[in-house]
């Protein structure tokens, strides 16, 4: 009898959903993309600093080279290019006439390599510098084929009359030098007169930095403060080698051609990396981003004065203050 009642009940079994309705799945794309938002910014300052952390190695790597390097040549560090950042030039840049002039020499950081750097050029290289890259037209390939190759009529041999093809390095190699001449790392001495100046010519002739530790106003003391004559450059350690601090194109003509040039710098999270002449690195912060905002662009040896030379080595001066 209970049997024939139970057969008789209809079957009512709960129905289940297996979808998800639209406020559900809104709730969880809003959801994600909170979570995205708040960890992006993480994730992109733990790359920056790992970048950051990857140039401070390479200048710390590259003061190890400069230790061995200056113990082998009774305190010569190595001779200062026209350009700062160049890793090879062609002599006719330093000075050499006759055949030789046609030649490339190592410049700067670029005569550490290979002996004292070992086979690879990579920490000659910032991670963040986008117009000296490793990878790019001026990087490692560049700087190995003008190596292999640097007397005219060599097989690969490049014109080495031609600045645009010179092999860069993402670092500026003591900015204050003469070319062709070698400071030493010697402390205070670092940057002796002799080293700076050229000597017996008119004032408007001497050596940029020169004019600029003597000026008896700063043309620029909105940037990173007034500095009085006298007290420019006077340091016990001084800045040796550090990141590009260039933000602005450099933008110049050669042989009728114009090239545009990325920023030249290395910014790692408002500041910058500095190897000294005591041969220890350390990063230096950029105050408010001034030096950045700046929008500096290099100089060379035979350019005129003015503010933005001055503003050149007064970045050089903060980071010599900075140690």
């Amino acid at each position: 009898m209970l049997q024939a009642v139970s057969d008789r009940v209809p079957c009512r079994a709960a129905r289940v959903s297996t979808g998800f309705t639209l406020i559900e799945v809104l709730i969880v794309v809003a959801i994600i993309a909170l979570l995205i938002a708040v960890l992006l910014p993480a994730l992109a300052r733990t790359r920056e600093q790992t970048r950051a952390a990857v140039c401070l190695s390479h200048l710390k790597q590259q003061g190890i080279a400069l230790s061995t390097y200056s113990a082998d040549y009774k305190t010569v560090l190595p001779w200062a290019g026209s350009f700062r950042f160049s890793l090879m030039e062609g002599k006719y840049y330093l000075g050499y006439t006759g055949d030789e002039m046609h030649d490339w020499a190592l410049v700067n950081i670029g005569v550490l390599y290979p002996k004292y750097v070992g086979s690879s050029p990579e920490l000659f290289y910032c991670p963040n510098n986008k117009a000296a890259d490793s990878t790019g037209s001026n990087g490692i390939a560049q700087f190995r084929r003008c190596y292999r190759a640097p007397k005219r009529g060599q097989p690969g041999y490049q014109n080495a009359h031609t600045f645009p093809i010179s092999p860069f390095s993402s670092y500026n190699y003591a900015a204050p030098l003469v070319p062709g001449r070698s400071p030493r790392d010697r402390g205070s001495q670092m940057y002796p007169e002799e080293s700076v100046r050229y000597g017996d010519v008119p004032p408007a002739a001497e050596s940029p930095y020169w004019r600029y530790l003597n000026e008896p106003t700063d043309p620029a003391p909105e940037l990173l403060g007034p500095l009085p004559a006298g007290t420019r450059g006077k340091h016990t350690i001084h800045a040796f080698i550090s990141d590009g601090y260039f933000a602005g194109k450099d933008i110049y003509t050669w042989e009728g051609k114009v090239y545009n040039r990325e920023p030249y710098e290395g910014y790692h999270l408002n500041s910058y990396n500095v190897l000294y002449s005591d041969l220890h690195a350390k990063r230096v912060v950029d105050p408010q981003g001034q030096i950045h905002t700046a929008q500096l662009t290099p100089v060379r040896y035979n350019n005129a004065g003015g503010p933005n030379v001055t503003k050149v080595f007064k970045v050089w001066d903060h980071f010599s203050r900075n140690h």
